[in-house]
């Protein structure tokens, strides 16, 4: 087979977490005075990360005060940590592509921009997920996506060439920092981030996938 490693994305790419997700970020405007978002608002920033989705309900002359970067991010992130496998569900097929590849010999890992706790805390609710090889986080290492250095440890860790290895995401974050691995990328249609990174066609990924049957025939062919 072409590719000895395959590396996935996490939020949007191998678990639907955005329920879960956009809870947490209502549950804390509302719990500081602010109101609740609707989900195709929240959906637009959804893997933009805690700050980001705070901002779309707190006016912008109050976030230096409303507690963004402080005591609303840390709200947000406890009531993540309590409730973040409430209504995340792996998409279809993940779970038998994850399967397919442990029994292929094909080496996996997870690169997120979660921290490394959230990682591991809704990956350890699936139990396909203790085949991955490994798991980085935003807060494992100096750099995260979209800079290169998390792939770029995937690959020492794992003992591959880059040559040898694909890089699995929905946001444009997840193919620059493919693309400056030098690995190849495949877009993970079925996610997030086209609804914050317009064309995707502009993003320079190697494929485009539209489900996870395509993807799988794609690696397993």
């Amino acid at each position: 087979m072409k590719y000895q490693a395959v590396l996935f994305d996490l939020d949007g790419t191998l678990l639907d977490t955005a329920k879960d997700i956009m809870g947490a970020c209502n549950h804390t405007l509302e719990k500081y005075g602010y109101k609740a978002l609707s989900e195709d608002l929240l959906r637009t920033k959804v893997t933009a990360g805690m700050r980001e989705m705070l901002k779309l309900g707190v006016p912008q002359d109050k976030w230096d005060e409303a507690g963004i970067e402080t005591f609303m991010r840390d709200e947000f992130s406890n009531y993540y940590s309590e409730h973040i496998a409430d209504k995340t569900v792996p998409f279809e097929g993940i779970e038998e592509l994850v399967t397919a590849l442990e029994n292929n010999g094909i080496k996996t890992g997870v690169i997120t921009n979660k921290y490394l706790k959230h990682a591991m805390r809704v990956l350890d609710n699936f139990e396909f997920c203790k085949l991955f090889d490994l798991v980085l986080g935003c807060d494992s290492l100096t750099h995260s996506k979209p800079h290169p250095e998390p792939i770029l440890k995937a690959l020492e860790m794992l003992k591959v060439n880059a040559q040898e290895t694909i890089y699995i995401g929905d946001h444009l974050n997840d193919i620059t920092a493919a693309n400056a691995a030098h690995v190849d990328s495949a877009i993970a249609m079925w996610g997030y981030g086209m609804n914050e990174c317009k064309d995707v066609n502009l993003w320079g990924a190697t494929y485009k996938t539209f489900n996870v049957k395509e993807l799988s025939k794609l690696i397993l062919s």
